[in-house]
């Protein structure tokens, strides 16, 4: 027990010390020509700016913080292998994590995967809770064979179907816009 409190313990600091990381390195005069480069390459160029060392030190900061977050991810699940990280389904989920929080924001990042583990950890409960009401009634049996907890996915698909309608830009961007 006590192990794994300081692994929790290392893991929430790390997660906490990377984003942060990233804000600095987004907010800083680096991450402006970086912004700058996305918008316009030639202007940028044009400006005096070496295009090519910074967008070779972005790789370079970008694997580095990749190989961060695989090792914390290792060190999380206790093994490593290609469906850890590279199966469609971790693919699909990480698209949604950005969909749903906003792309091109590290806060969308942080909002969208909280939304996602917690639609993930609680929709099962939720669902089971709903069918058992439902199903106490007798004339809504159908509705509680609809909300059983098996078809949970459904759902999951169906609440981010409703985001991506309701909130096109992510929740971020809808909240810049306001």
């Amino acid at each position: 027990p006590a192990l794994a409190y300081k692994q929790t313990q290392f893991e929430s600091r790390g997660r906490v010390v990377l984003v942060l990381a990233l804000l600095r390195i987004v907010n800083s005069p680096f991450g402006r020509v970086l912004q700058a480069i996305r918008e316009n390459e030639f202007r940028a160029e044009a400006i005096g700016y070496r295009v090519v060392v910074y967008r070779t030190t972005a790789s370079v900061l970008s694997a580095l913080f990749a190989t961060l977050a695989g090792a914390m991810l290792a060190i999380w699940l206790r093994y490593n292998g290609p469906d850890t990280s590279l199966s469609f389904e971790i693919m699909i989920d990480v698209l949604l994590i950005v969909v749903i929080g906003g792309m091109g924001t590290i806060y969308g990042a942080v909002i969208g995967s909280v939304i996602f583990l917690i639609a993930q950890s609680y929709l099962q409960d939720l669902l089971r809770i709903g069918s058992e009401a439902a199903g106490a009634v007798s004339w809504l049996t159908w509705l509680g064979a609809l909300l059983s907890p098996d078809r949970w996915l459904l759902w999951l698909g169906v609440l981010f179907v409703l985001s991506v309608y309701y909130f096109p830009t992510g929740i971020v961007g809808r909240l810049r816009k306001r």
